[in-house]
């Protein structure tokens, strides 16, 4: 069977099984071959995937030469080189992240980021992380202001990167609530309110990022408790307003420290008003759109009302 062959196969493989046997019948014909070593490591449970990382490595020397040496600059969605490479980086680099090598991870990040740019790839989610784990705070608001895309990983690595940087709190607050406008459910799960699935089987594919990037943004969020308290303030408010706060005696909590501020009869007109929504049948995008003005609006009387005790 050709090598053209193989890679037909292989991109209908469906099981780990296949992958690997693909993979291996690449590499009988090429040692070398980029595509096979990809597979055959795919094809590896976590643990030997995590001891064979050098063929990944391998396999990386070889898809970056054939990348750099197509006359046009190939495209990720129909070209197999392309596609090899950066999934290449992608498994190193998250796997690097795993075992604690977060600035050779940071390199990764930055090549895949670097050649993907219309943001195909997770590489944003990699990068920011890297970031904030090696505390580059001030290069990761100057690579937000260069880069095109925009990212939930970006979006609260710039609301961090503020705090640190000391910025006040409203410019902090206004971060945060942009994150959010990004993707509403993420800080609910780092924040534990909402338990993790035990299966991802049944979630579409917007609730699957939404626990993705949770799962990457818990231990940057909970690293302080000064930076825990300013991260979770426009959260808690938008739960409130939208309702996605189950336990009572939060609410109560939450409610008390809204009138002690002064904006408790703000905080419930906004609650009615995106109640009324509901019952009209709006869009959830719309609801979340809505309160998330709301919650814009009443962080700001906040933060004043923070600074000025």
């Amino acid at each position: 069977m050709t090598k053209e062959n193989l890679l037909d196969k292989l991109d209908e493989a469906q099981t780990p099984e296949e992958i690997k046997a693909l993979g291996q019948e690449l590499l009988a014909l090429d040692p070398n071959d980029p595509h096979g070593k990809l597979a055959v490591w795919e094809g590896m449970d976590n643990d030997e995937a995590l001891d064979n990382l050098d063929m990944l490595r391998e396999a990386l020397d070889v898809a970056r030469a054939v990348v750099e040496a197509k006359t046009e600059p190939p495209s990720l969605e129909d070209d197999r080189d392309a596609m090899a490479y950066a999934t290449i980086l992608m498994n190193l680099g998250f796997s690097v992240l795993a075992a604690g090598e977060t600035e050779q991870a940071y390199e990764f990040a930055k090549e895949l980021t670097n050649f993907d740019d219309e943001g195909i790839y997770p590489g944003r989610t990699l990068l920011y992380r890297c970031m904030l784990d090696l505390g580059l705070y001030a290069e990761i608001l100057d690579t937000l202001e260069a880069d095109p895309l925009e990212s939930v990983l970006g979006e609260h690595a710039r609301a961090i990167a503020l705090l640190e940087q000391g910025a006040d709190k409203l410019e902090v607050f206004d971060a945060v609530n942009y994150a959010m406008s990004i993707s509403p459910d993420v800080p609910f799960y780092v924040l534990g309110m909402w338990d993790f699935p035990e299966s991802e089987d049944d979630l579409d594919e917007d609730e699957a990022d939404a626990i993705s990037d949770a799962m990457y943004l818990y231990e940057p969020w909970s690293k302080t408790d000064e930076r825990l308290a300013a991260l979770s303030a426009p959260t808690f408010l938008f739960g409130y307003i939208t309702d996605r706060i189950d336990d009572k005696k939060e609410m109560q909590v939450l409610k008390e420290g809204y009138e002690e501020y002064g904006v408790l009869d703000k905080v419930e007109a906004a609650k009615k008003e995106i109640e009324k929504m509901e019952k009209k049948g709006c869009e959830i995008e719309e609801i979340d759109a809505t309160a998330i003005g709301f919650t814009g609006d009443i962080l700001e009387e906040l933060g004043k009302a923070a600074e000025a005790e």
